[in-house]
């Protein structure tokens, strides 16, 4: 009796912490720091910083190997730590001039990222994550991948 006590107590207690269930169950429906740097390096990145936006949602940035440099930032975030509903993997790259960005930004055709004019000689290769009703693990390491090998493809003069 007393062992199914303590077994309902410490599953009640798993159900009330956000994120926890989920987590044990290799589902994420909502991600933290720890969970994106622990997607990124399964990924072949290179974390190199973590931090928070202006706004306080959380940022972890990082380096492709191939040494191209990219950030993934937290959407609909709330709690204490923040956890985000939402990921935008974003990497932008500076070309010669404003017109090159826009020639570059019409010839790019992949499905997989949106690519915009940023200003200042930048094209923006970016990529959103829902994680509403749940991502597994092993599916935010592919779709970081998936970010990394498209925009370095981009980055690369490619993506056309």
């Amino acid at each position: 009796m007393l062992k199914s006590i303590v077994t309902a107590g410490a599953l009640a207690l798993a159900l009330s912490v956000p994120g926890a269930a989920s987590a044990q169950s290799g589902m994420l429906s909502d991600w933290g720091v720890a969970d994106m740097k622990q997607a990124m390096t399964a990924a072949g990145a290179t974390v190199t910083k973590e931090g928070a936006l202006e706004g306080g949602a959380p940022y972890v940035s990082g380096t492709s190997a191939a040494g191209m440099k990219f950030l993934i930032y937290g959407t609909v975030c709330s709690g204490t730590p923040n956890r985000c509903k939402g990921a935008n993997m974003t990497a932008s790259f500076t070309l010669d001039s404003d017109a090159e960005v826009d020639a570059r930004e019409k010839k790019i055709d992949r499905s997989a990222v949106s690519v915009r004019n940023a200003g200042d000689n930048s094209l923006e290769v970016s990529r959103y994550l829902i994680f509403d009703d749940g991502i597994s693990r092993s599916n935010l390491k592919v779709n970081i991948a998936v970010f990394i090998e498209v925009a370095e493809e981009i980055w690369n003069g490619g993506g056309e």
